[in-house]
């Protein structure tokens, strides 16, 4: 093809380009992000535009550049793939580039020549498209003082930093090998392998928290492998130091791999703290163990509720290689309790050694105690409900009050009517108070909502439905006056009641089971003295509201950062 051919087949996108440059600059895009882009259409343009001929002719691969004459090209102009490589790659003083390692939707990993140390790197860049956007150049920022205040062996080091036209980039150590994301390519990975895997990784992370950073975004394509098969953790872009209570993040945002991320990390509280490395530690190895993340489901949203609400399926169910006692250590790091996992990832880290040395480990838990104490503290739907812990303490004063005044009513001696207004008056209160806590949406909104409502409802219907076996509505108003009968209602509702809590100890918090045991405990003692049910009742309502308030309010004041931590 003669170099008239070639102009004149670069004519129109030629045109185009220069339409497209003008368009962008009337746009007052800024001057960097405009040649970035000029660049890429020139580089396309001069690669991949074919001859106008008659003939079909593919495009031109960089493969292609060897069969150019080199009559067309300036004496000291390199020829063949060089050539591509000039084309395409940016030019950073000081650095030689060799090819590309990675990219995605934020930036692009080079690997690179440093010139003079003559030592290869690799230069991670930030694209400039994004430098600008929210948050995406402090983040890279972050990850650039984060890393490079650790030095660890198993903690990829970085160089140096700057920036080049808008570009902001940074050099570190060039690992040669894969990681452990390619590494589970083709399967699950031994028990010891995985084990001594994570071991190394969990002191170079408790490396990073003795220096007061988290990482919080653990998994297995941030941790690669040398050629020596020795792991190196990378990616600190989401890590926030201990001390800093801003960060990189504001309260209610998220960061991170959902399917990899703690609880209190998924429902965007700011008080993080190292159990929630610990998590994604755990996370990691229940990955390498089966081959799939603990939490995954077809949109971004079920897997964060998945995460939020469910307890993971036990590794040796989807691989029953794994030993018991590593399925207990991987465990421990996933409870939904960051005060049950590990206290820190050195405990970790010793866990799995004494496991690799054969020796009894720490977190084994056979106990019957242990298991139930666990059950009771396991709580889910927090993120729904930690704003009501409020209305639950002015919900338990007003039953209080009201089954106070029935039992004034039976020892005064007082009509027995009363005690129907006064019932009336606790749900009138109740419902006004709902109304005015929760103008906007008094109905149930999400799948928790309703599943609590249903409970509470059926429990009204099945109250009512006992009054009218016991008291018939042609001798209801007679029955209600009689002194023998006027209480026999309440060892029924306290037996309707601990039924009602004990199916929300399975769907909410596990405590409620205690409140459950406790009410039905209630039922079978208050026929040994009626008298002084109400009381009883009334106290024991207000308790049971009282205490999950009280819960309810500490989330609330840990969610908005006010607890320790980060």
């Amino acid at each position: 093809m003669s170099l008239r051919d070639c102009q004149a087949s670069l004519a129109y996108p030629i045109w185009w380009a220069i339409f497209t440059f003008m368009s962008l600059a009337t746009c007052a895009i800024p001057t960097t992000l405009i040649f970035s882009y000029a660049n890429s259409i020139v580089a396309v343009l001069l690669l991949f535009t074919p001859a106008q001929t008659s003939q079909p002719v593919a495009p031109m691969l960089p493969d292609d550049l060897n069969n150019l004459p080199t009559s067309t090209l300036p004496a000291d102009q390199p020829t063949g793939p060089s050539l591509a490589l000039k084309l395409i790659m940016p030019f950073i003083e000081g650095y030689e580039i060799l090819g590309i390692l990675g990219q995605g939707g934020m930036g692009v990993v080079y690997k690179a020549r440093q010139q003079k140390l003559n030592r290869t790197v690799a230069l991670k860049m930030l694209l400039p498209s994004v430098v600008g956007s929210s948050g995406e150049g402090q983040r890279f920022r972050t990850e650039v003082e984060a890393t490079a205040s650790l030095n660890h062996p198993h903690i990829v080091h970085i160089f140096e930093c700057g920036e080049r036209d808008g570009s902001l980039f940074y050099s570190m150590e060039h690992i040669e090998g894969s990681s452990l994301q390619e590494r589970l390519s083709d399967g699950p990975l031994a028990g010891r392998a995985a084990a001594g895997y994570l071991a190394k990784v969990a002191a170079a992370i408790e490396h990073a928290h003795q220096q007061g950073i988290l990482h919080r975004d653990l998994k297995p394509s941030n941790i690669l492998l040398d050629t020596h098969d020795q792991p190196h953790v990378t990616d600190f872009g989401i890590a926030k130091r201990l001390t800093d209570s801003a960060g990189p993040t504001r309260t209610g945002s998220i960061l991170g791999t959902p399917s990899y991320m703690a609880p209190e990390q998924a429902s965007g509280s700011k008080n993080l703290t190292p159990a929630t490395d610990v998590w994604g530690l755990g996370a990691l190895l229940y990955c390498l163990l089966t081959g799939r993340p603990p939490f995954l489901a077809e949109s971004l949203t079920d897997t964060l509720m998945q995460v939020l609400e469910n307890d993971p399926a036990p590794p040796r169910l989807l691989n029953p290689k794994v030993e018991r006692d590593l399925e207990t250590i991987c465990l421990k790091c996933l409870e939904k309790d960051p005060n049950q996992r590990y206290p820190s990832a050195a405990a970790l880290a010793d866990d799995l050694n004494h496991y690799l040395a054969g020796e009894p480990i720490n977190a084994r838990s056979s106990h019957l105690l242990d298991r139930l104490a666990r059950e009771l503290g396991r709580s889910s739907h927090d993120v729904e409900f930690r704003n009501w812990g409020s209305l639950l303490f002015w919900i338990g004063l007003i039953v209080f009050v009201c089954h106070t005044a029935n039992f004034v009513v039976a020892q005064v001696g007082l009509p027995l009517w009363l005690r129907w207004v006064s019932g009336s008056v606790q749900f009138i209160l109740i419902g006004l108070l709902l109304w005015r806590r929760l103008p906007n949406r008094l109905l149930p909104t999400t799948a928790a909502e309703r599943q609590l409502w249903s409970i509470w409802i059926g429990y009204f219907f099945s109250l009512t439905t006992v009054l009218f076996i016991l008291h018939p509505v042609r001798d209801f108003w007679t029955t209600i006056q009689v002194d023998s009968s006027h209480w026999e209602l309440y060892p029924h509702s306290a037996l309707l009641s601990g039924f009602a809590f004990f199916v929300m100890g399975g769907g909410y918090w596990g405590g409620c089971y205690a409140i459950g045991l406790a009410f039905f405990l209630l039922a079978v003692l208050m026929p040994l003295n009626l008298a002084i049910a109400p009381l009883a009742f009334g106290l024991l309502w207000s308790a049971s509201l009282c205490t999950l308030g009280l819960r309810l309010r500490r989330l609330g004041r840990d969610h908005n950062g006010t607890g320790s931590g980060v």
